[in-house]
């Protein structure tokens, strides 16, 4: 790699690092692994990492309780404002005016539709996480077991622990570099993976009973109203893994999870099973991502939403 991020940062002494809205495990671990390695490599710099959402079960990584999810401003914009994750500017939510304000911008991400939005830009759209990208741009010698675990997190979740087709042979040498650190692969996969509070195992049961199949079989939707939240008492981190789970599913092509996140207001998860590629349907509604999993807000009726959703996966079937 020719240049690498120290080089990048140059002589800015304020920073920014901020991962998309709802913050998945890549984005957590983008954030965190940033963060983490500016302040082993500058110590003299201020770093401050944003991060809107991320779920308790990413708590026994380094360096999550010094994130601010509240937003704080700047009394000066910062000198740099590093995007994680995010294939758009909207999709920093509140961190969007920072990152305008800021004297300088740089992104690292690994979705097709990233719409290069920074100054300087690094998309990798054949690498499994935005993680495995940021791992080229690290010097070797500065990636400590808080490093390594905050960026072998964010490339277990976007490859599924390691079982979604963009995990390649360098997803895995680069997860193999990162284990030669001490991680504690077990522990890490289990806590920030598989294990859900109660509230969550409610909340996923309470959808897969309201789950239908649609299009033949071929397509699967859950859609969970802002009544069925308020009812289940769920939080949007509660509904993280639903979609994955309805893509389980045999015989299913497309699992589309629906949330009411406001009035006619509606968050849709998609993924594929292979054969649609479900963000050109993303694409189509300013949303994006990737060809097996990808995502979008829209607003107005929702049957009529629905409507050109089936549309388009026909179009694919």
């Amino acid at each position: 790699m020719a240049d690498y991020l120290d080089e990048m940062i140059g002589d800015a002494k304020t920073i920014a690092v901020s991962g998309h809205i709802h913050a998945d495990g890549d984005s957590v671990g983008a954030v965190l692994a940033t963060y983490l390695y500016l302040k082993n490599a500058f110590p003299g710099r201020t770093v401050h990492p944003y991060l809107d959402g991320a779920s308790k079960s990413f708590s026994m990584l380094s360096g999550l309780s010094d994130i601010d999810s509240v937003f704080t401003v700047p009394e000066e914009p910062y000198d740099l404002f590093i995007s994680l994750d995010c294939g758009s500017s909207d999709r920093l939510g509140k961190c969007e005016p920072l990152f305008r304000a800021a004297k300088h911008t740089l992104q690292f991400d690994h979705h097709i539709t990233n719409t290069e939005f920074a100054e300087e830009n690094h998309i990798n759209s054949a690498a499994s996480s935005t993680c495995e990208v940021l791992f080229d741009f690290m010097r070797k010698e500065m990636i400590d077991l808080p490093v390594a675990e905050a960026l072998y997190t964010g490339i277990l979740h976007d490859t599924g622990v390691f079982k979604y087709s963009c995990t390649s042979e360098k997803t895995m040498c680069t997860a193999g570099f990162l284990m030669s650190r001490g991680i504690d692969t077990a522990t890490l996969i289990d806590r920030t993976f598989y294990m859900k509070t109660f509230s969550q195992v409610k909340t996923l049961g309470y959808a897969l009973n309201k789950a239908e199949q649609v299009l033949g079989g071929k397509m699967i939707l859950c859609v969970l109203t802002a009544a069925d939240m308020r009812a289940i008492g769920a939080t949007v981190a509660d509904t993280e893994g639903i979609v994955s789970e309805l893509r389980t599913t045999e015989g299913v092509e497309v699992a589309v999870f629906v949330r009411e996140d406001a009035p006619e207001t509606y968050k849709f998860s998609l993924r594929s099973n292979g054969r649609v590629d479900v963000s050109s349907i993303s694409a189509s509604f300013g949303g994006g991502g990737h060809r097996l999993a990808s995502g979008f807000t829209a607003k107005g009726n929702l049957e009529d939403i629905l409507t050109e959703v089936y549309a388009m996966v026909m179009l694919q079937l």
